[in-house]
């Protein structure tokens, strides 16, 4: 594993995913129960968090009456996103009591899993009048979300942004209360992704996805463009980006990448760094992880890889069968206050007709990159860190800001669980091993339990006693203590930084798993 120019030998791997989203559960249950199994005294990577939920799964239900469809288009859960204290808003489409269409509502749950009932769910109408894709983005600045959505169509060239209070009504100081309607002038690829993030201190939005090169629907995975849009907290696009508020990322020739797709974006909000990331074609059976750096004025950042470019080459474990290729998507990720990035992918083999994943063989990848965009030694030994997950037709999964992530899925009928695991939580941000924690959680700002073992960095643990280890850099407060570092918190900062998750992303991991759109692909509609 390591990240060179794909001249390099290795093929990435994209591991399978089946179509149907009935499996989710069966397949992360399976998962689940693997990884409790398997968690020693020290959490890794893909321990779950042992104060979500229960022993890692939080389950929720829908309410009484409402029921969830297996043959939604795009997936029950339609995206995710986090806040800096832990808390998940998770957008699904449901039929309510006495309906037989399914409307689009959302969620909110607590730092430790519970569903908050001060919070929606919001109803958001009928699910048929939204694309498949939608992306959450959260600016907590200015209490509000955004919902970015596509028409329901296959040849979808605008890209809606609307801003909405926390009470779903729209935000008047954006636009002028009005939805900002993005005419792309191309074809947005729909099948794919569609990811949003907010600069928590400029107010900027920013949007990533997949275009078509031409001006007509393609199914070829070679013919796509990965783009990066910014808005401003105002509601126009933002013209200090690009000149036009709209990056098309070229892979540089020397590269070999052919075409690239955008499936996620993350912001520094201390260097307005952009970062583009998703997969990049180098032949008809191989592709790439590729991370696009900008500087905050959309311009290609020379000091990032290779003329703003860095590329994550997985050897791959499986060579493709005709109509297949090997994959390997970066998904979601951060950019940490020192400069450090760290990525969150899917390694595996791709079905090109359906855009399904060839049966176990998927697993997740964990990237840490230096400032200058090449792997950071220090995580795992290599920089690249890749572990065996089934997890069946991918669910929207979000990063939190201490670095844990979530998967969110359907589990019955009327009801959606959460997995959390410890992911980078459990890695200092040199990746060295943190201490684990013991003792029960933090509520409210009161310590229930001690931190015992390792050393806690990033914050003053306030309400409770830090034991076995020194505690350096600012405040943290709130929240849950697990694997040495806090979940749920406000923030914790490091070396005299702030720490928040400026990369927050409600992203489909398969968001190229569209049960309708690969039908009509594989049908030639």
């Amino acid at each position: 594993m390591r990240l060179a120019t794909p001249a390099v030998k290795a093929a990435p791997v994209l591991r399978a995913m089946t179509s149907r989203s009935c499996r989710i559960a069966t397949a992360l249950a399976f998962a689940g129960v693997g990884l409790l199994a398997s968690v020693a005294s020290q959490a890794d990577f893909l321990s779950p968090i042992p104060t979500y939920g229960t022993a890692g799964t939080s389950v929720f239900s829908i309410g009484a009456g409402f029921t969830l469809r297996d043959d939604e288009p795009g997936g029950i859960v339609a995206a995710a996103v986090t806040d800096s204290a832990g808390q998940l808003y998770v957008l699904y489409r449901a039929v309510p009591p006495l309906a037989i269409d399914s409307h689009l509502y959302l969620v909110r749950l607590g730092s430790t899993g519970t569903l908050d009932s001060s919070f929606g769910p919001l109803d958001f109408g009928l699910s048929s009048a939204f694309d498949d894709n939608l992306a959450l983005g959260l600016d907590e600045v200015r209490q509000r979300f955004y919902l970015v959505t596509l028409p329901a169509t296959l040849t979808a060239d605008e890209i809606t942004v609307s801003a909405r209070r926390f009470d779903a009504v729209r935000d008047a100081t954006f636009n002028g209360g009005n939805d900002l309607a993005i005419d792309s002038g191309r074809i947005v690829d729909n099948r794919f992704s569609l990811a949003a993030t907010v600069n928590s201190t400029t107010g900027r939005l920013l949007l990533s996805g997949a275009f078509v090169v031409g001006t007509a629907p393609d199914d070829a995975l070679g013919n796509l463009e990965a783009v990066t849009y910014a808005v401003t907290p105002e509601g126009a696009l933002d013209s200090t980006f690009n000149s036009t508020g709209l990056r098309i990322e070229t892979p540089p020739v020397p590269s070999g990448i052919t075409s690239a797709l955008g499936f996620g974006v993350a912001t520094s909000s201390t260097t307005g760094r952009v970062l583009n990331f998703g997969s990049g074609k180098v032949s008809s059976s191989r592709f790439v992880g590729t991370v696009f750096s900008d500087d905050m004025a959309g311009a290609a950042d020379t000091t990032f890889g290779t003329d703003g470019l860095g590329v994550v080459d997985i050897d791959a474990i499986a060579t493709p069968g005709e109509g297949q290729a090997n994959l390997t998507q970066l998904l979601f990720g951060r950019i940490l206050p020192s400069g450090v990035t760290q990525l969150i992918g899917v390694n595996g083999v791709l079905q090109l007709s359906n855009r399904t994943y060839v049966s176990g063989t998927t697993s997740v990848a964990g990237v840490q990159l230096t400032p200058a965009g090449v792997p950071d030694t220090r995580f795992k030994g290599t920089g690249i860190f890749t572990t065996p997950f089934s997890i069946g037709r991918a669910p929207p999964t979000v990063l939190f800001a201490n670095g844990s992530f979530a998967s969110v899925f359907k589990s019955g009928p009327s009801e959606i669980s959460v997995l959390a695991v410890e992911g980078f939580s459990v890695f200092a941000e040199d990746g060295t091993t943190g201490g684990s924690t013991t003792g029960s959680g933090t509520s409210g700002g009161t310590t229930g339990g001690s931190t015992t073992g390792g050393t806690t960095t990033g914050g003053t643990t306030t309400g409770g006693s830090t034991t076995g280890g020194t505690t350096t850099g600012g405040t943290t407060t709130g929240g849950t203590t697990t694997g040495g570092t806090t979940t749920g918190g406000a923030s914790s900062s490091g070396g005299g930084g702030s720490f928040d998750l400026f990369g927050v992303f409600g992203l489909m991991i398969g968001a190229a798993l569209r049960r309708r759109r690969g039908a009509r692909l594989a049908a030639g509609v």
